[in-house]
């Protein structure tokens, strides 16, 4: 087996988020838990690879234990809304930059949160029971020496630094939401922009947006999961993809990023507005001249696109 070297080029990064759940050469499945080996081949062409595969390597980057992912892909071509009124709009435009929102900004109190408070008991009470048998033992070649008080003392340490960190892990948590549908959504119009008539839609791709975002690994795009918090919990990586059952109807994807550094409510992520953007709608409400006037923006700032109006103003027939 080849020494690890830690190198990760984009590259190499790039092809691990793109493959995160099989290895390139021969298309085998990762389970949990399985060791697969990240590198290079003999022309320094990145790999990720099985174990079988792992002897084409000439550089070892890293052997990894396989984790699932917290949330699913859509397929390259499912088609993505983001509803937002016309200032957002301009500013998306102006910026060329897709706006992504620090999660505390937000008005659901339970996002990036674990469970219901009243079951915060049953947590504590696993994660404690975790931490002492994780200190208990130890890897191979260590020993504990600690006394029961002292392994409990660490482990109440663990829990209350997991709390803590779950609270700041909020304030370094970005995200950009949009709704995943074939249509339109009457529900998401009204939501999202009060059913303005100076409001607009944006369509594009999931594929679309992953490359007009650079094709960043850092920024992970995926749907959220809707659970019973009654019920449920979410895990300690899961938290920010999932959702409760009562937001179902948004069928969010979102694109997150971690920033330690910005301290700002949000920040602007450069895009690449012509793939971004696929056509661009305007609200059912919006009158005949809102159309002009979204086409005359869209000239000022370089941007070709099709505008259309609302499929929803279609007049039925009885």
């Amino acid at each position: 087996m080849l020494k690890p070297s830690n190198r990760f080029t984009i590259e190499l990064k790039r092809l691990a988020f793109e493959h995160f759940d099989s290895c390139t050469n021969c298309g085998h499945k990762f389970v949990e838990a399985e060791h697969y080996c990240s590198g290079y081949l003999a022309n320094d062409e990145p790999a990720y690879l099985c174990d079988d595969c792992s002897g084409e390597l000439t550089e070892l980057a890293a052997r990894i234990y396989f984790i699932p992912q917290p949330y699913e892909i859509p397929t390259a071509n499912a088609k993505l809304w983001r509803y937002m009124d016309f200032t957002k709009y301009v500013s998306l435009l102006s910026s060329r930059g897709l706006y992504f929102t620090r999660t505390d900004c937000f008005e659901d109190i339970f996002e990036g949160a674990k469970g219901l408070k009243k079951n915060k008991a049953k947590w504590d009470s696993h994660y404690l029971e975790f931490f002492r048998s994780a200190i208990k033992n130890p890897p191979e070649g260590y020993r504990c020496e600690l006394s029961d008080s002292e392994v409990d003392e660490q482990a109440q340490k663990l829990l209350s630094d997991l709390e803590t960190g779950g609270e700041a892990h909020k304030r370094r948590t970005f995200v950009s939401c949009w709704h995943e549908g074939e249509h339109e959504s009457e529900a998401m119009w009204r939501l999202y922009s009060s059913f303005l008539a100076n409001a607009v839609a944006v369509r594009t791709s999931y594929q679309n947006l992953y490359v007009s975002l650079g094709r960043d690994p850092s920024i992970k795009i995926g749907r959220i999961k809707y659970i019973d918090l009654k019920k449920n919990y979410a895990g300690v990586n899961d938290a920010f993809w999932r959702k409760r059952k009562s937001f179902e109807h948004e069928r969010e994807v979102r694109a997150l990023l971690l920033d330690f550094k910005c301290q700002d409510l949000g920040k602007i992520v450069p895009c690449d507005l012509e793939v971004l953007i696929e056509e661009v709608f305007v609200s059912p409400k919006a009158p005949p001249w809102f159309v002009r006037l979204v086409n005359d923006v869209n000239e000022k700032y370089g941007v070709t696109v099709k505008v259309s109006p609302s499929e929803l103003v279609e007049e039925p027939f009885f």
